[in-house]
């Protein structure tokens, strides 16, 4: 089974003699930009606990670069909806083809689903750009291919903190995108190697460790883990 995410598709559409040798170790890497900068790693871990409902106050204290992105995140985080699924991730079988994606915050509402992605990525790309990229398209589209939603109620929300407008750019879905998308996807499946590669172990340990999470949270709201052990089962940031 082959295991693609947006970047593997970029590389398949220009260079897809390269596929057989690529590394799966990055295909889960959170966000749509490269978390090379380890205060955007930081960021993104804080982000994570505070939908967890976990304190930060501390971390933040000692970070005003992450405090001054938090603060301009909150307002879209407190946005009231009927469930938010942090750092989540969606997938789809095609064929011999898994398709993944991952999402820093996925709302939904009575009659909306939006994708929220924060980034902190110096030089981001441009609306244009991020409309047109597979990183959008296939989050689009596994947003619908997951959900009961009609494509026009489905949405990303890109915000881009790191630049002096710190602009957000949102892109809607429509039923035309999806049957275009699917036809891409088709041509890029077709310049796939004959010969089957398994998913790695590596590859997928985050959906594990996402998975374990999830659990021990669960645990915790149920009373079956104190405070303290809650605690002590997820990732500490260092700032």
């Amino acid at each position: 089974m082959n295991l693609i995410d947006y970047k593997l598709l970029e590389i398949l559409e220009t260079t897809p003699e390269k596929f057989p040798d690529l590394e799966r170790a990055s295909i889960y890497t959170p966000g749509f930009c490269e978390r090379v900068n380890v205060l955007s790693k930081q960021f993104h871990l804080i982000m994570q606990q505070i939908g967890m409902g976990l304190s930060v106050e501390p971390l933040l204290n000692n970070s005003p670069q992450i405090k001054e992105w938090v603060e301009k995140v909150q307002p879209i985080i407190s946005i009231p909806a009927l469930a938010k699924s942090w750092n989540a991730s969606l997938q789809k079988l095609i064929s011999n083809n898994l398709l993944v994606a991952q999402y820093d915050l996925i709302l939904e509402r009575e009659e909306r689903l939006i994708a929220i992605d924060w980034s902190v990525q110096h030089r981001p790309l441009s609306y244009q750009q991020l409309l047109k990229s597979w990183q959008t398209q296939l989050r689009l589209f596994l947003l619908l291919e997951n959900s009961s939603f009609a494509p026009e109620q489905i949405g990303i929300s890109y915000l881009l903190f790191n630049t002096k407008s710190a602009p957000i750019y949102h892109f809607e879905y429509s039923r035309q995108q999806h049957e275009e998308f699917q036809q891409r996807l088709e041509g890029i499946f077709s310049k796939l190697p004959k010969t089957e590669k398994n998913v790695s172990p590596a590859a997928l340990s985050e959906f594990d460790d996402d998975a374990a999470c999830k659990l021990n949270l669960k645990k915790f709201l149920n009373g079956e883990l104190t405070t303290q052990e809650y605690l002590a089962t997820v990732p500490e940031v260092e700032i």
